[in-house]
């Protein structure tokens, strides 16, 4: 079934009606009359619990569990930063209804004075109610109510524990179990999942992917690294060239194995089974400390001019490195 707008045949309740205001301690407290109760004794923090099943009626999807706060974060950061305050948000509400110290009245004094983390906004004036609002009109709809009646339901102290879960819930389980099943019959036409449950799933990720991070010491660059055509293993221009590429960061590397290779990361295994070799060799001409590197990307050579020194070298390198187009090839 396609996610359906705002429409709902069910004619909400009385609480479902309420409209955006302040909430005594009581309604805070305790809330019997929605689909989830959540009272003052509830302290687990909301980023952190599972993911569990809106319905009994609905099958739990194949991929539930695995995606985490994490994954959120990267696939949807303008929401997750919403939510992340929010989570601030409900903290600082258990906080105060857990407060032995304070009398009801102050709690509910307390409770009047939070707004968002970083304004001056109550939770009440954004008027946010339970539904997911997609990013782009290419999806075919412009909401989503999160429970029935979602679209009656104004966010607020009150719920908003249960806000946060049935949002996340959405976007790494419910809302996307289609996608995730069209993405499984298609992965399977090709290469049956089955056969990869002996790997865990970094290992998995290194096989298609390879090395992401690219390391080396100065041992593998010797020993899976060819000097010709100039230099020999006891070249100072080569020498110079392994202790540049042991001293640069992740990211250097990274885009050093884009420029000589064509590609930023690295097989599995690491250098010693990079095909062809890394080949260095010695590029002649005139221009002298001037010249920068070339390479020839096809057959992973590098060709590397003599430089005065070894600060140079580091400095001619990194600028190639950064060079967009085939004009160095």
């Amino acid at each position: 079934n396609s996610p359906q707008g705002t429409s709902n045949e069910d004619e909400p309740n009385e609480s479902l009606n309420r409209k955006c205001g302040p909430l005594t301690i009581e309604d805070i407290a305790v809330d019997t009359s929605s689909e989830s109760s959540y009272t003052k004794t509830d302290t687990r923090p909301t980023a952190d619990r599972q993911l569990e099943s809106r319905s009994d009626r609905h099958q739990q999807a194949w991929f539930s569990g695995i995606l985490n706060n994490n994954d959120f974060t990267a696939t949807n950061p303008y929401l997750a930063k919403f939510l992340s305050s929010l989570d601030v948000l409900a903290e600082q509400k258990r906080s105060i209804l857990s407060d032995t110290t304070l009398t009801e009245s102050q709690k509910q004094e307390k409770l009047d004075g939070l707004n968002l983390p970083g304004t001056s906004a109550k939770l009440e004036d954004l008027c946010v109610f339970f539904q997911f609002t997609p990013s782009s009109n290419v999806y075919g709809y412009t909401e989503f109510d999160l429970k029935p009646g979602g679209q009656h339901i104004p966010l607020s102290l009150q719920n908003i524990e249960e806000y946060c879960d049935l949002s996340r819930s959405f976007c790494l389980d419910t809302g996307i179990k289609r996608q995730m099943e069209a993405f499984k019959g298609g992965f399977n036409t090709v290469f049956s999942l089955s056969h990869v449950k002996m790997f865990t799933p970094q290992e998995y990720r290194l096989l298609l992917c390879g090395e992401m991070s690219p390391d080396w010491s100065r041992d593998d660059l010797l020993e899976y690294t060819e000097p010709k055509f100039g230099y020999t293993r006891e070249s100072t221009g080569f020498l110079n060239l392994v202790e540049v590429l042991v001293e640069m960061s992740g990211a250097e590397r990274k885009n050093f194995l884009q420029f000589a290779t064509g590609c930023s990361s690295l097989p599995p295994g690491g250098l010693a089974n990079l095909n062809p070799r890394l080949t260095v060799v010695r590029k002649e001409g005139e221009g002298g400390d001037s010249c920068l590197p070339s390479v020839n990307t096809c057959v992973h050579y590098l060709k590397l001019p003599e430089y005065s020194s070894k600060q140079v070298l580091r400095e001619r390198l990194l600028q190639s490195t950064q060079e967009k187009g085939f004009h160095l090839n």
